[in-house]
């Protein structure tokens, strides 16, 4: 091989290489928040490695019912190590972790007592907190009547020192196997090196032939990334199908995610400022609800939702929409504004992942009884915007600009020898390397 094509060789290899790396930064899954793997200690056989990876999907270790035949326990002492596509990051005034498990209704036996210790190799941990699922029908966190029904509780989960976590145990500290019934492990804020990131979900909110849906919205941008300022949702290009009660909040969320709360807390939530409508109001092309401090006005401009900072529906309010419901929001648009004017549109039927990509269906905890069989699950939809790092699309058109002036510089000492071979010939001799 020439000197010339050896040199756009490797140039090219380099360049599929940065191509490829650039391409994962891209490729958003909107699994990322949530453990990919699972492994149980020696002498455990939990079951994790198959029913708990992934978005919550009513499916659960020690499962002998609810969704599936698992033969597998979580017996006392047992443990499981789950793991993470990325590392999680430690945000300060909120839990980091978010554990869910099914909690029978009242007078049900589950009782475990969770061990949760976390690690940044999967060799080292550390423990981090312990909590007990009987806290699920608990109605100081959980609201009435959500509390004494069997459902799919979360609990939350602070990493205290530890950081970077790319690995998560489980112990059973319980006496008996039959108390934790392990659903998903979610990583509220996964590390990411862009400045404008995002994760939301839309969860349903009862039954099928009810239109209404919950928003979780999280800003998993870097470190001093761009706030989230603005969110806007236009109406379904489905004939019949209309958008309506909108003016609810979503509220921020820091010291407990999920909160008995009526109002939103401080410091600050997404409130509507335009198109807000009531239940049953006209019909309207959008909505738009932009950042507020104090729950009314437009916040300053170049605040939002921080990074590492999440916003949520209370799990009394929700959006609403009327028609067709065959396809729940198909055909919805949606659009995210960053503080400093980034935006990013989507639509629900193009680009948000469903459940056969991201899980089953996640089992829904707000009941008019207490028979999860007939009343649940409902499905709960991601999608993830983490687009490629800042400078590696100018990296890769660097290299590419390289790449097409080696390519032109070879092409015209082709030209050459073949007008002037001695002269040529002379030429790439002098360039190949000397030897003795």
């Amino acid at each position: 091989m020439s000197p010339h094509n050896h040199l756009i060789g490797r140039l090219g290899v380099r360049l599929a290489l940065l191509a490829f790396v650039s391409v994962l930064a891209g490729a958003a899954s909107a699994a990322t928040s949530y453990a990919v793997a699972a492994e149980d200690d020696p002498g455990s056989s939990t079951g994790a490695d198959t029913v708990a990876i992934g978005v919550p999907d009513y499916q659960f270790v020690n499962d002998i019912g609810f969704g599936g035949a698992n033969a597998d326990i979580f017996g006392p002492g047992e443990s499981t190590v789950l793991s993470f596509p990325v590392a999680i990051r430690n945000i300060a005034d909120q839990p980091d972790l978010l554990i869910s498990a099914f909690v029978g209704g009242a007078g049900a036996t589950d009782g475990a007592e969770v061990q949760v210790d976390v690690s940044s190799d999967g060799i080292d941990f550390t423990e981090v907190a312990t909590f007990d699922t009987t806290d699920g029908r608990n109605v100081a966190l959980y609201p009435f009547p959500e509390v004494a029904f069997e459902s799919v509780k979360h609990f939350a989960i602070e990493l205290g020192s530890a950081s970077a976590a790319t690995h998560v145990r489980l112990t059973n500290l319980a006496s008996t196997a039959e108390g934790l019934r392990l659903d998903a492990v979610e990583g509220l804020q996964p590390a990411t090196a862009s400045s404008h990131a995002f994760e939301i979900r839309f969860e349903k909110y009862r039954g099928d032939e009810v239109g209404r849906f919950l928003v979780r919205i999280k800003n998993t941008a870097r470190p001093n990334g761009v706030a989230i300022r603005e969110l806007r949702i236009d109406k379904s290009t489905t004939p019949g199908v209309t958008l309506e009660d909108t003016v609810t909040s979503l509220c921020e969320q820091r010291e407990q995610v999920f909160t008995p709360l009526t109002t939103c807390p401080e410091p600050g939530s997404f409130v509507c400022v335009e198109n807000c409508i009531l239940d049953n109001g006209p019909s309207i092309p959008f909505s738009r609800h932009v950042w507020s401090i104090d729950g009314e006005n437009e916040a300053p401009a170049g605040t939002g939702l921080e990074p590492g900072r999440q916003a949520m529906h209370l799990r009394n309010e929700n959006f609403d929409t009327d028609g067709t419901l065959l396809t729940f929001l198909g055909g919805f648009a949606f659009t995210v504004t960053f503080a400093d004017g980034f935006e990013h549109s989507f639509t629900f039927s193009d680009d948000v992942l469903d459940q056969a990509t991201t899980g089953s269906l996640f089992q829904k905890y707000l009941y008019f009884s207490n028979t999860p069989t007939v009343f649940g699950p409902r499905p709960v939809y991601y999608y993830e915007f983490v687009p490629e790092p800042e400078g590696a699309g100018a990296a890769i058109a660097a290299v590419a600009a390289l790449l097409a002036l080696t390519r032109r510089r070879a092409s015209m000492l082709h030209r050459e020898a073949r007008s002037t071979p001695e002269t040529t010939t002379q030429l790439h001799a002098n360039q190949l390397p000397h030897t003795t």
